[in-house]
């Protein structure tokens, strides 16, 4: 799929999966090392658990290896978000996302701060999620749900209603969504007896708060190195009197 087909159906349906955006090598290396951070953060004491402590967040990947910030700038995935947030779009967060088996499924939603907005919603995007995807998806494993065209419709969903075009996401190890963030989506049940890990890359718009702020949160040896695109997704090129 060439940039001009993945935006017609990101347009279209409000997400896109990019098959085999990452090797197997790079796949393989952020499956490794995300599971190494979330099994330290729980032995550790400090991790983000939730649906009932069967599954967890890692945050702040930025600055846990080199191979995060690699991938949070694939081409790829940042001309997607160039198209729906603009050319200085910036990175609200960046998480392990590890859904552990007898995990319940998460209640359809659309992201954050969009709850706060005036409705309806405006149909242009405010902020943008991706999903790399480090395990295939399953039904049976809590693949990521989604309601395709659902930021057109100007409001969030009834997370006690059911919809029939609700579908699961069909990608693989190695694949990368791209979704507008008004998407309505939310995280399947997982019935294996595997935990399922993807990554989540957030952006937002350059002038919104972002989920956790990057420019003070990068370490220096991250920003010493960063190139010209890292250093604008952690906010340098939107500070007042900053350069990148």
């Amino acid at each position: 799929m060439d940039k001009a087909e993945a935006i017609a159906q990101l347009d279209a349906d409000g997400y896109v999966v990019l098959k085999g955006a990452m090797t197997p090598e790079q796949a393989n290396a952020l499956r490794d090392r995300s599971a190494q951070l979330a099994a330290a953060e729980r032995k550790a004491g400090g991790e983000h658990v939730y649906l009932e402590g069967k599954s967890q967040r890692v945050w702040n990947l930025v600055n846990k290896g080199q191979i995060y910030e690699e991938m949070i700038q694939l081409p790829r995935v940042i001309e997607l978000h160039q198209h729906l947030l603009g050319d200085d779009c910036v990175l609200s967060s960046f998480t392990v996302n590890l859904i552990g088996p007898g995990s319940e499924a998460g209640r359809l939603h659309f992201d954050y701060p969009l709850g706060a907005f005036p409705k309806p919603l405006p149909t242009e995007a405010f902020c943008a999620n991706t999903v790399y995807v480090l395990d295939d998806f399953t039904p049976e494993n809590g693949a990521t749900r989604i309601v395709p065209g659902s930021y057109k419709r100007g409001h969030g969903p009834d997370p006690e209603q059911e919809y029939d075009d609700e579908i699961q996401l069909d990608a693989q190890k190695g694949d990368i969504v791209v979704f507008h963030g008004a998407s309505w989506h939310g995280s399947g049940e997982n019935r294996s007896d595997r935990e399922r890990m993807i990554l989540l890359g957030f952006f937002c718009r350059a002038f919104m708060r972002p989920q956790q702020d990057q420019f003070k949160l990068a370490r220096p040896e991250v920003v010493a190195r960063a190139t010209p695109t890292l250093k604008r997704l952690l906010g340098f090129a939107a500070q007042s009197g900053m350069r990148t």
